[in-house]
């Protein structure tokens, strides 16, 4: 008899949670999985936005058969590999940093300050920059370099390094709270210990902090490898805006491309599940690292 109230007022407590999930679960339906399913449809049709016609893997087969989607994958790919290169830097003032550098806590204002910015108006701080009669051209031409100041846009080399730029400018000061927060979670001593056996600084930091940072450096790595599949588009947008030619395209702007340029709806929802599918895989792979690491240790 006593646990018919208790019964019952846990049933109670289950009935108000399903009722106040709903208005979530609802919400997220038509703001994400609805778009998502009618994405996946129109992928297999050429649609206009008014008119669908039904064309099976037509799409798929343009976007494999032509090669198209090696050439927007290519501009992923270039930044993909610059990755590493923004890691050593980033882990590199990180320890700096921590180890208490003359000027700490300035530089590390500085270096967060990009990240606080949208990326447009990084993108449009680089493209002024880099303007054929910008500062960087300015600047090398009053110190007698006339020969690199070069159109910086117009060449394909050159504009994918101005975005490279842009990404690792912005990205110094993420990586950098990210890398802080797992150098303050290190035992001191260990760094003490290593000081007093005689460790150099570069030894200190392969040797010790790398591997006592698998957990961030892993965090950083795939969220970068993730960003550069479906973060580029403000910055291709407004520095390049794909140029030279669509020699600086990636996949994300070749959907807005597709869709909103050339009216090829279709074509761009099969881009879109291309891009959901690589986007996916990656987060799998991302759990999986980290609960290998979790059994590892």
């Amino acid at each position: 008899m006593r646990q018919r109230p208790r019964h019952g007022l846990k049933r109670r407590e289950a009935v108000i949670g399903i009722v106040s999930v709903i208005p979530a679960v609802v919400l997220v339906a038509l703001l994400m999985w609805y778009p998502l399913a009618t994405a996946i449809y129109h992928s297999f049709t050429e649609w206009n936005g008014i008119v669908t016609t039904w064309v099976g893997t037509q799409n798929y087969q343009q976007l494999f058969g032509s090669g198209d989607i090696w050439e927007y994958l290519r501009t992923n790919l270039v930044f993909f590999l610059s990755i590493p290169f923004i890691l050593v830097i980033t882990l590199s003032v990180s320890v700096l940093l921590h180890e208490g550098t003359p000027g700490a806590q300035f530089f590390r204002s500085v270096f967060y300050l990009p990240t606080i910015l949208s990326a447009v108006i990084v993108g449009l701080l680089m493209r002024s920059l880099f303007a054929p009669e910008g500062v960087v051209n300015t600047a090398l031409t009053r110190v007698g370099l006339d020969a690199l100041a070069v159109d910086w846009l117009a060449s394909t080399v050159t504009a994918f390094l101005v975005l490279i730029a842009a990404f690792y400018w912005q990205t110094l000061g993420q990586g950098i709270l990210i890398f802080l927060a797992g150098l303050s979670a290190m035992p001191g001593e260990v760094i003490e210990a290593a000081q007093i056996d005689g460790a150099g600084w570069w030894r200190r930091l392969f040797r010790i902090v790398l591997p006592m940072q698998a957990p961030a450096i892993t965090y950083f790595l795939v969220t970068n490898t993730v960003y550069v599949f479906i973060g580029l588009f403000s910055f291709v947008y407004t520095i390049t805006g794909g140029g030279p030619g669509r020699s600086t395209t990636p996949l994300d702007y070749q959907i807005y491309l597709s869709a909103f340029e050339n009216g090829e709806l279709g074509y761009a929802s099969a881009l879109s599940v291309v891009l959901l599918v690589l986007v996916v895989s990656i987060a799998w792979l991302q759990i999986r690292n980290f609960e290998r690491y979790s059994v590892e240790r």
